[in-house]
């Protein structure tokens, strides 16, 4: 057996950028140090380290007299995973038969802050929470079975100028499922520019019932198309609710990105309702939930400044709640990195603004996930802490 230590690429990466652009970062080259390469496969070692200085502020405004959970004034903090989460992970490969190759992932994300685990379920487990998955890869395309990145988040992450994070990201105003548990996936070779993504739950957020009564079941079907400048992306899924299986939650997501050289625009459109959400919907923040019925849109920009040394962007998005309680959000972001290695080190800065409806309740969250319930979060767009944020930081990539 040959064992070495040099940066590597090849089918469990593959894998991960076609599942979710966000298993690397858009600032980052870093691929992660190969220690085994030989007869017996490969095993790499990447994570991310990230952390910065987090200052949000403004007041919750409806949400803190009706729904009972206030914030006023201003807070300051050292957190970590600002720009992107903080991570470590062990990706592997092994070429068999055939041509087919075995894959693997496990990656759990870490707060350097305090050094604890994140992305804790509501018991409080957390290891390889932010992914874990094996699979088979052929020509035919891949298959892979485990916990793996939500559809509609990777696709937000694509699109989103701020790749879902920083105080500025689209993600946690809209209220995602980071995750998905118990998911089997098959991700389609590419044809002059065409693939697509189809998987299955058979329990979106925890393990299976017994009998399988009201388990949380999500199929998804999402085809893309990148050729030149042009990078399109459809969303189509519907999600049977855990613990209730006459309302399904019906999402329909579409993004856009043009390269045009010198600037790069970005879109972003979707619609999420639940059917006959007014059963169980009596007008009040007591049965409100983000994802009854909401269309939601951004339109952004992101451009090289300094040669390729820098990177500007800045975004605008809406949320649009359908509901009768009419809890209405639009946040703008602008902000920027500084490569100082490569792009596997810079550093960032970002601001944005919250700008609430009379009912309105979006605040600021730089981790999308912690207002995810499938992360243990809030599953609120009040996840979060006031309607005006800034952040410095670093970011460095392995």
């Amino acid at each position: 057996m040959n064992t070495r230590i040099h940066a590597s690429y090849r089918a469990a990466a593959v894998l991960c950028a076609l599942l979710s652009p966000l298993c690397v970062p858009a600032a980052s080259a870093a691929e992660g140090f190969t220690l085994v390469d030989g007869d017996t496969g490969k095993l790499t070692i990447y994570g991310i380290l990230d952390g910065g200085l987090l200052s949000r502020s403004g007041t919750g405004g409806a949400y803190a007299a009706q729904a009972g959970t206030a914030f006023s004034g201003h807070k300051s903090e050292l957190a970590s995973g600002l720009e992107s989460e903080s991570r470590i992970g062990f990706k592997g490969s092994r070429t068999l038969r055939n041509g087919m190759t075995a894959l693997f992932q496990l990656e759990a994300g870490i707060a350097i802050d305090d050094g604890k685990s994140t992305l804790s379920d509501k018991e409080g487990n957390s290891v390889f929470r932010r992914k874990s998955f094996v699979g088979l890869s052929g020509d035919l395309g891949t298959v892979v079975m485990g916990r793996i990145d939500g559809g509609r988040y990777s696709v937000a992450g694509k699109y989103d100028p701020f790749a879902n994070g920083t105080v500025a990201n689209m993600a946690s105003i809209q209220v995602h499922g980071t995750r998905a548990d118990n998911a089997v996936a098959y991700i389609s070779p590419m044809w002059n520019g065409l693939s697509f993504l189809a998987a299955y739950t058979t329990s979106l957020v925890g393990q299976e019932s017994p009998g399988n009564k009201g388990d949380g079941r999500l199929w998804a079907f999402i085809p893309s198309y990148a050729k030149g400048g042009l990078d399109l992306t459809l969303d189509i899924e519907q999600l049977q609710a855990k613990g209730s299986e006459e309302h399904k939650l019906n999402i329909l997501a579409a993004g856009a990105a043009y390269d045009f050289g010198p600037v790069k625009l970005h879109g972003y459109w979707e619609s999420i309702k639940t059917d006959n959400y007014k059963d169980i919907f009596d007008g009040t923040f007591a049965t409100f939930n983000a994802l009854l019925n909401h269309r939601s849109w951004m339109v952004g920009a992101s451009a090289p400044v300094f040669g390729d040394k820098a990177r500007l962007r800045a975004s605008y998005v809406a949320l649009d709640d359908k509901t009768a309680l009419d809890a209405s959000c639009r946040k703008w972001g602008i902000g920027g990195v500084y490569y100082l290695s490569e792009r596997s080190t810079f550093i960032y800065a970002d601001v944005a603004k919250i700008n609430n409806s009379a009912n309105g309740i979006c605040s600021i969250q730089p981790n999308p996930a912690r207002t995810a319930v499938d992360s243990g979060g809030t599953g609120s767009p009040a996840g979060g802490y006031g309607t005006r944020g800034m952040d410095i930081g670093i970011s460095h990539a392995f």
